[in-house]
């Protein structure tokens, strides 16, 4: 046990059942403990003054080790770009005190954007976040700060006791971590597709199988038919049934692939449409083909056939090619006629699809002759529209009870047309109660214009009855006031 837990330990006891020994304290303290009991009135005073004793010098520290050498300090290299100025410094200051991480997010693309740097008071706090375990934001914090630290933050890292930031392309394939490898796959994919593939194939025997199906799922952006080859190779010959399912996944989203071109074949024969009468369905017999690419063959919903159910569950796979072809007719006609007449309306789900393939154009077709808010099954196709398409939708109409406005954040932060934000108020300000935590409302501050803010205003004073619209409506003027303040600190 320490003397610092003896003490604690004499204190609690009482001083009536243990007391404080010369045995317990350093050396130096052993005159001062008699000196106290000689003085005190009691055992407990001169418990009192010992441990009072024994604090004080706990707490003076060490003196200071005698070197024979001087410890050689290296320096950091001068910087050559320069820092933030203080108002932007303030702001950071603030922004790390109160722990505002999508804020604070953008504070460092603001200044990555005008070429300035972290101003050196603030790196040890900025690099501590940064390697803070279980935090939301530390890798998008590393990607950005790599060029915002400047030589001072990398001269510091090591002495802090951290790795250093490796700036974007700079990692190592061999020596990386299944994380920092899903990364790097995932950029060379965008940039070098066939060479995201040979980077697989090169370590593909020493993954496990979590690690190969997650490592597929990089390969999601930019599939074509030049990846059917490797997906087949994966499909036929994996031996874990979770990778197999992943690789027929990614096939069934590549128009053009062998097993899409067979269920538009299947489908072309079975299925028939015509303006006047609608659709007309051919019975279809299941094979062990379809049981190969994984369409079931049995119905779990009464009143649908299993012919009609193995034709559906193909239908959900076509890519709006298809069904242009199939309806002959353009992109945006075939999206408005399968939304009002389907074939297998009462069970096909079509906006899983659009989901699928990411098609913001068959999205927006659907989307914008819609209430958005009276049809729930579409509002998750929002975040695949680009901000222009987002200002064409009718977001009027009180909107459901479980919206939750994080479902239309997508994955950045830019900032959203007028006329589809005040939309987006108007569903926020229209519902019962608005509780959202303080990093939803800098996510949406930071997609929502400045020159809203006294439109705001006026929302809030039409709501000010209400408790939890009138806490978000001062927590948004804030943030958007301190995004205004950011901005101008830049722009300065």
């Amino acid at each position: 046990m320490s003397i610092t837990d003896n003490v604690i330990n004499i204190a609690l006891l009482g001083t009536a059942n243990r007391e404080l020994t010369l045995g317990e304290l350093p050396d130096d303290l052993a005159g001062t403990l008699e000196r106290a009991k000689v003085g005190a009135a009691d055992g407990e005073e001169a418990f009192y003054k010992g441990a009072a004793a024994f604090f004080a010098y706990y707490r003076s520290g060490l003196e200071p080790l005698q070197l024979k050498e001087a410890v050689p300090v290296s320096e950091a290299e001068p910087e050559m770009k320069p820092y933030a100025g203080q108002k932007a410094a303030t702001l950071l200051s603030i922004l790390l005190g109160e722990k505002y991480a999508n804020m604070l997010l953008f504070w460092y693309r603001k200044a990555a954007e005008s070429g300035k740097l972290i101003p050196p008071e603030y790196l040890p706090d900025v690099l501590g976040r940064v390697f803070l375990p279980g935090s939301q934001t530390a890798k998008r914090e590393r990607q950005l700060l790599s060029s915002l630290i400047g030589n001072r933050g990398r001269w510091l890292l090591p002495v802090m006791g951290y790795a250093a930031l490796q700036e974007e392309g700079n990692e190592t394939w061999e020596t990386a971590t299944h994380a920092d490898r899903k990364q790097i796959l995932s950029r060379v994919r965008l940039q070098e597709p066939a060479r995201a593939i040979e980077m697989l194939r090169g370590e593909w025997k020493n993954e496990s199988a979590q690690h190969r199906a997650e490592f597929l799922a990089c390969l999601e952006n930019g599939l074509s038919v030049a990846d059917e080859a490797f997906l087949e190779e994966v499909r036929g010959g994996d031996r874990s049934s979770t990778v197999r399912d992943e690789a027929l996944r990614l096939l069934r989203l590549i128009p053009g692939s062998r097993i899409l071109n067979m269920y538009a074949g299947i489908l072309k024969e079975h299925l028939h449409y015509r303006r006047l009468f609608g659709w007309s369905i051919d019975p279809v017999a299941y094979s062990e083909e379809l049981k190969k690419t994984g369409i079931n063959e049995v119905s779990s919903n009464k009143g649908e056939s299993d012919s009609d159910y193995i034709l559906r569950q193909m239908a959900q796979y076509m890519p709006l090619s298809f069904w242009c072809e199939l309806l002959d007719c353009d992109a945006e006609t075939a999206a408005r006629r399968l939304r009002k007449s389907p074939p297998f309306p009462k069970h096909i789900y079509l906006t899983g699809t659009i989901l699928n393939f990411k098609d913001r154009e068959w999205a927006f077709h659907i989307l914008k002759d819609e209430r958005v808010v009276q049809a729930p099954d579409l509002m998750q196709l929002v975040p695949l529209l680009s901000m222009e398409q987002r200002e064409q939708l009718n977001l009027s109409g009180k909107a459901d009870r479980n919206f939750y406005i994080g479902q239309w954040f997508g994955e950045d932060d830019g900032e959203w047309g007028e006329k589809f934000s005040r939309g987006v108020l108007g569903m926020i300000y229209g519902m019962d109660y608005c509780y959202y935590d303080r990093p939803t409302c800098e996510a949406l501050a930071l997609r929502l214009p400045v020159s809203l803010y006294d439109y705001i205003t006026g929302l809030g004073s039409a709501k000010a009855n209400s408790a939890s619209h009138w806490e978000f409506t001062v927590r948004l003027q804030q943030l958007l006031l301190m995004k205004k303040d950011i901005v101008e600190a830049f722009n300065d």
